[in-house]
């Protein structure tokens, strides 16, 4: 098929993607003891950036020491800044074009007690879990604030401000928040932790360049979470998820980076497999529906797992089922601006360049076998079981 829309360069801020493929942030769990980047997140990030994408999202980097979801995640304190500034001087050997962008996270509830005690927002479900107070949300503010300062001082172009996936961001925004504090109950209360952390982050980065994006949920199928409309409720309101998205821009944002489900539980719905393809479509369509709400660019996620062609979801034409036709499409219809890769970037790095250049025949396809996700709930190095052996055979150690 003919590549057009993908290739194509666009405006984001006062910066530009030299294409519209977007590499998500991928957790590889191998940073150093300290949290700073080793060889083996250089080498990962070398082989994205000679990939070329039109932005590279440097994985969920944690803000904070308070939680850990995994052993061996990367920081953004200031003990981990002369490898975060080696690392981003490192992708511009290799690329000058492409956009690079941290992922700003706070595991909060999300975190392992075999690490860190998990931090929770509001208590869900009625659980007697100890609740964040009003001084440690504004404390976790204040970490957002300077990891996004450090980011811009070691060189990236942007970050994300991680509002997804039941982390901490994403969980200020549930209707199942009814906080008594500041921060719970009211919309206006459960925007809050964003409008502020936005604020301050605008505050202590002078330079207007430097891109802020963020990356949410719709919609996420837990009772009370982000597009339900109240604490108890399950069914899809996209009311509140919309009015976010006018917020985000109001206030800023960038960039608005769609994804969907949660991590606390809901991984057929954040990442399509073969057990739940429709839900690419889902994310198709939520991607569609805020891309229509606002002017920013936005980004689409949820296309791995149509590969090269998904037997599960094509009636006739087979190539009305292949990720190249649904990313060109949904560019051409204006449903999305941008096209983010995951899944598909641990199995090929070069996808985008291979895309780009019109060698697809080259693209080796992401099988969304799952198992680079069992890799990260196992604690261990993230890569490509199917590709890379090395990988494979830290899988079948156990």
């Amino acid at each position: 098929m003919t590549i057009e829309w993908l290739s194509r360069p666009l405006a984001i801020g006062k910066k530009k993607a030299p294409n519209r493929v977007v590499y998500q942030p991928t957790e590889a769990n191998n940073g150093d003891a300290e949290g700073s980047p080793t060889a083996h997140t250089v080498k990962k990030y070398l082989d994205i950036a000679r990939g070329g994408p039109g932005i590279i999202h440097v994985e969920s980097i944690d803000v904070t020491l308070k939680t850990q979801a995994r052993s061996n995640r990367m920081l953004i304190l200031d003990r981990n800044m002369a490898g975060l500034e080696k690392l981003v001087a490192e992708i511009r050997k290799a690329n000058r074009d492409s956009l690079v962008v941290f992922q700003l996270s706070h595991a909060g509830r999300l975190s392992d007690p075999a690490f860190k005690p998990p931090m929770y927002v509001y208590a869900p479900g009625g659980t007697a879990v100890p609740v964040m107070s009003t001084a440690e949300v504004e404390a976790a503010r204040e970490e957002f604030v300077a990891a996004a300062k450090r980011a811009w001082k070691v060189g990236a172009d942007g970050v994300d401000f991680k509002q997804a996936h039941a982390f901490i961001g994403d969980d200020f925004l549930h209707p199942a928040n009814q906080r008594p504090d500041r921060y719970g109950g009211s919309w206006e209360n459960r925007t809050r932790f964003f409008r502020e952390t936005m604020a301050r982050m605008r505050e202590e980065i002078t330079d207007r360049s430097f891109l802020i994006g963020t990356r949410i949920s719709p919609y996420e199928a837990v009772p009370g979470a982000f597009g339900t409309s109240g604490p108890g409720e399950i069914f899809e309101d996209l009311s509140e998820p919309l009015a976010f998205a006018k917020l985000l821009e109001s206030a800023g944002i960038d960039f608005l980076n769609v994804s969907g489900g949660s991590a606390a539980g809901n991984l057929e719905l954040l990442m399509p497999t073969a057990a739940y393809p429709e839900g690419v479509f889902r994310h198709f369509s939520w991607t569609r529906a805020i891309k229509k709400s606002v002017s920013i660019p936005v980004i689409g996620s949820g296309y791995s797992r149509l590969r090269n062609g998904d037997a599960s979801l094509h009636v006739g034409d087979k190539e009305q089922s292949t990720l190249l036709y649904w990313a060109e499409k949904n560019l051409k219809d204006g449903n999305v601006d941008l096209v983010g890769i995951g899944r598909q970037a641990i199995a090929d790095p070069e996808f985008a360049r291979k895309v780009v250049e019109g060698r697809v025949a080259e693209i080796k396809w992401c099988t969304t076998c799952g198992e680079c996700t069992m890799l990260l709930g196992g604690n261990k190095r993230v890569g490509c079981t199917i590709y890379d052996p090395e990988y494979k055979g830290a899988l079948k150690q156990g």
